[in-house]
């Protein structure tokens, strides 16, 4: 019994010594009280916003306690800035300049904190002249990830804070694996973190004041060039659109542009330039004729004049909202999207709406799907890759490429589906219907 009870003793002991976290002080000296004037910050702390209120909080919770439960970590300037000068000179020359701005003129009795700034504000608030803290000079070659779960446990970072700290591990030379055991966060949240460093500084800055990161990703997977970033930001800004649908618009192409020109209304009725027979003086004949050139009605490269027909030109915008919708993707609510374009897919498909899907697809400015021309090869292909995401992308292409022929038929009055329609595409990338368009929903 003896022998069974002392195994598992020394293997958690193993296990704890194994991994032991940069918490543990073994050969921190005793607490000793340091005046407030002589701690100065980490300069590597990664945190860049103070808040207020997390300062009061901690100021009203020491005048509570007569002061901090917990002493700070600190050490001892000299020993900090001989270790990373040498350690900057070595591997990242460019941040000497800013470390010597930070300490260089700090005199070498004076300390660094390296855990408890946040205290320390605090203490100073409270009008208290002194901290208990704790010389642990050991910890100075880990003084860029101290900063980061000390932060990160006590009052939040914000996700570039975050990602400025993971990042100061790994220029440190620690791999990701490593920073997750010694902060407790999952190697994935690290590495979508450091991504984000990528965004230009203006976007980083929204991420800082509130934008959802899930947002800021979606512009960093669809875009690759800082400007396409900075203008689908302006975009969401300017048009209060989610980020999947301003990275569409910046990858596709303009919008046909609108007619200046007085435009006089149409009747429903009336066929759409596309639909008539290009014989210079005459107009078409029979509904054949309009049925014969209705395949081109989706199509929004089609040479007509848009100028004076308002139902031309709204077939056109809702072409490019129908392209912009195709380039996000399958919108973040699905449900939705299956609600208002499954009429579509239930209902009778054609070649035409086919082949105009086919073409949204295949000219994006990151192509969908498989390479083929061949609009029925292309979704044989995509069948039978068994890819959900893309045949529901696909699918999604096709249910709008139905309802856009249907709305562009001029022989008929819209009904409900063309309302929902309408809608829809108000909805994912905040098209505006024209007046023509105003005038058929309300059935004129």
């Amino acid at each position: 019994m003896a022998a069974g009870a002392s195994g598992p003793t020394m293997t958690v002991g193993r296990n704890r010594k194994k991994n032991r976290s940069i918490w543990d002080d073994p050969d921190a000296a005793e607490i000793i009280s340091i005046p407030l004037e002589q701690l100065h910050p980490n300069p590597f702390n990664p945190r860049l916003v103070y808040r207020p209120e997390d300062i009061d909080e901690l100021t009203e919770s020491i005048r509570a306690e007569g002061g901090v439960l917990q002493d700070l970590s600190v050490a001892e300037v000299e020993p900090f800035l001989d270790y990373w000068r040498a350690r900057l000179a070595e591997t990242q020359p460019e941040k000497l300049g800013e470390l010597e701005e930070k300490l260089g003129a700090v005199p070498a009795d004076h300390y660094v904190t390296l855990i408890g700034h946040n205290r320390k504000l605090a203490l100073g608030q409270a009008k208290m002249a002194t901290a208990p803290c704790k010389i642990t000079n050991s910890k100075i070659p880990r003084a860029r990830l101290l900063g980061l779960p000390e932060n990160m446990r006590r009052i939040s970072l914000n996700p570039i804070e975050e990602a400025l700290g993971f990042q100061g591990a790994l220029d440190d030379g620690m791999v990701q694996t490593e920073v997750a055991v010694q902060t407790g966060c999952k190697q994935p949240h690290i590495s979508r973190r450091v991504k984000l460093l990528k965004l230009p500084e203006e976007v980083q800055q929204a991420v800082m004041d509130g934008l959802a990161v899930s947002e800021a990703e979606i512009l960093l997977d669809r875009l690759t060039a800082a400007d396409q970033i900075l203008q689908a930001w302006k975009i969401m800004e300017e048009d209060g659109t989610k980020a999947v649908f301003a990275a569409a618009k910046v990858l596709s192409p303009p919008p046909p542009a609108a007619s200046s020109k007085p435009q006089p209304k149409s009747k429903p009725a009336s066929p759409l330039p596309q639909q008539q027979t290009k014989t210079k003086g005459t107009q078409p004949s029979g509904k054949g004729a309009s049925e014969k050139k209705q395949p081109e009605q989706v199509n929004p490269d089609h040479k007509n004049d848009s100028a004076t027909d308002p139902s031309a030109e709204s077939t056109q915008l809702r072409a490019h909202a129908c392209r912009t919708i195709v380039e996000a993707g399958v919108p973040s609510n699905p449900r939705e999207t299956l609600r208002l374009l499954a009429p579509a897919l239930l209902g009778p498909s054609t070649d035409a709406a086919r082949a105009t899907a086919h073409e949204w697809l295949r000219s994006a400015a990151k192509p969908i799907g498989p390479a083929s021309a061949n609009p029925d090869d292309y979704f044989a292909q995509v069948s039978a890759s068994g890819d959900t995401k893309l045949i529901a992308h696909v699918a999604m292409a096709i249910a709008l490429a139905v309802a856009e022929q249907r709305a562009a038929d001029g022989t008929r009055l819209w009904d409900n589906r063309d309302r929902d329609y309408l809608a829809y595409l108000e909805t994912a990338v905040n098209y505006q219907p024209t007046g023509w368009e105003n005038d058929r929903l309300a059935g004129k």
